[in-house]
């Protein structure tokens, strides 16, 4: 057990450092604060610290609990399934596997919440997916703990021992056996000082953010050669729906910042409407993230009032709600005991610890407004491949694990594994790991070769 006294000292420390190193506001804030030492509240009965209630900690702390584990996920927001909720993603790729991600087609089904597209990718109601998600963790003896932001880590002798949290309740700490990073950005393995990769070059050159809204229509049949996979099971004709809703959009004088504006049918006369890029934008800038949210917003109304006003097929178009936050494709990629890269995708390498067996193809979301005029997508075909466990394990930190689009792969190759599809097989997978690890008396890190 880590003493109050040691724990504090290395809590201190690393607050310094993120001081020290903070580029929010950095052309404002010349100066530092020291932050007074103080005694927190130090909960240590839990097995399995689960950061992050996205698609990969979803995953993670089901997984967890259910092979009784002491199970705490801890999520920033108001629900449960990050981007597919929050982020009213609405669309899920590569989802065609077994286990957990049966269940959740299972569970959408019995609440008709599924519609156009297959068992690989379709189209879901985000808000029935917020209730299935609290339904399955609850059942399954997960706690759960919303609003609530991981903002430090104290490392000890190499080892995670807790996670720090800020919350209505105040700050708390929080020790574990184990703790599973599944916040997509990396960012509980970035307070605990793991190294990591961001972007492309010395501009750290991103894939955009985008930022989605639920919109209603009059009549949705009369939108039916603009809706990918409208009453269909497959995507075909998707680039070619997206295509007319450009051409639709320019001749009323709107340039989109996304050139494939699309439309999802999500039942009734309801759409999902994604036609929003942010370029430029890094996950840990708040600033950035703030700003782009500002943008986007403004964008989604222009283009929905300006369809409205249209008429025609458009009639009645009313934005019924926009995301809770934007969503961010690419963030940090947190060094493993193994990096993914592109040669594996295109060799379809097998691995003796495979976790999770990806079908989708790189794709490139162009980073810049002007790139995104000449071509929006970059695709890169490869073949099916495995995510090793090794990826998930971080390389600098033990008795830490990540899972879903912040693990251990080249910027390439993390175009393919980081769907949602893909995000929450690694977080079952992980949080099988650690249980067993936790189980037979050793580390994560056993696994260093």
């Amino acid at each position: 057990m880590v003493s109050r006294r040691r724990f504090l000292r290395n809590t201190a420390a690393f607050a310094s450092s993120v001081i020290a190193s903070s580029s929010a506001f950095s052309e404002e804030c010349k100066g530092v604060l020291t932050e007074a030492q103080r005694a927190i509240p130090f909960c240590e009965k839990y097995d399995i610290i689960v950061c992050g209630a996205g698609p990969a900690g979803i995953g993670a702390a089901l997984s967890s609990a259910r092979l009784g584990m002491k199970t705490l996920v801890i999520e920033s927001g108001g629900c449960l399934g990050g981007t597919w909720t929050r982020g009213q993603l609405s669309w899920i790729f590569d989802f065609k596997k077994d286990g957990i991600s049966k269940e959740i087609i299972s569970k959408l089904n019995e609440r008709n919440a599924k519609h156009g597209g297959n068992d690989k990718d379709f189209v879901y109601e985000p808000d029935a997916m917020k209730l299935i998600l609290e339904e399955m963790l609850t059942e399954a003896g997960v706690d759960i703990l919303m609003f609530t932001q991981c903002v430090s880590a104290s490392v000890v002798n190499g080892k995670l021992r807790a996670v720090i949290t800020e919350s209505k309740s105040g700050r708390m700490a929080w020790g574990a056996k184990i703790f599973i990073d599944c916040t997509g950005d990396g960012d509980v393995a970035a307070r605990a000082g793991a190294e990591f990769e961001m972007g492309e070059g010395a501009e750290r050159l991103v894939q955009p953010c985008t930022f989605n809204a639920i919109v209603t229509v009059k009549d949705v049949d009369r939108l039916s050669d603009k809706i990918s996979a409208y009453k269909k099971d497959t995507l075909k004709g998707h680039l070619a729906a997206t295509q007319k809703t450009l051409q639709e959009l320019q001749s009323i004088g709107i340039d989109p910042s996304y050139h494939h504006p699309t439309l999802f049918h999500i039942g009734g006369n309801m759409l999902l409407m994604m036609f929003n890029h942010e370029y430029g934008v890094h996950c840990d800038s708040a600033t950035e993230i703030t700003a782009a949210t500002i943008r986007a917003r403004k964008e989604i109304y222009k283009i929905a009032d300006a369809l409205a006003k249209k008429g025609g097929a458009w009639e009645g178009l009313r934005v019924i709600a926009t995301s809770e936050h934007i969503g961010i494709r690419e963030g940090r990629r947190v060094k493993g005991l193994y990096t993914v890269t592109i040669d594996d995708a295109l060799a379809g390498r097998k691995f003796d610890d495979a976790v999770c067996r990806v079908t989708f193809n790189v794709d490139l979301h162009a980073p810049t407004k002007s790139d995104n005029v000449k071509r929006a997508l970059k695709n890169i075909h490869t073949k099916p491949y495995d995510i090793p466990l090794r990826a998930l394990i971080c390389r600098d930190i033990d008795c830490l694990m990540m899972a879903g689009r912040c693990i251990s792969g080249d910027r390439i190759v993390h175009g393919s594994y980081r769907v949602t599809g893909n995000a929450v097989q690694m977080g079952y997978a992980a949080g099988q790991a650690a249980a067993d690890f936790i189980k037979r008396g050793v580390s994560p890190h056993s696994l260093k070769a």
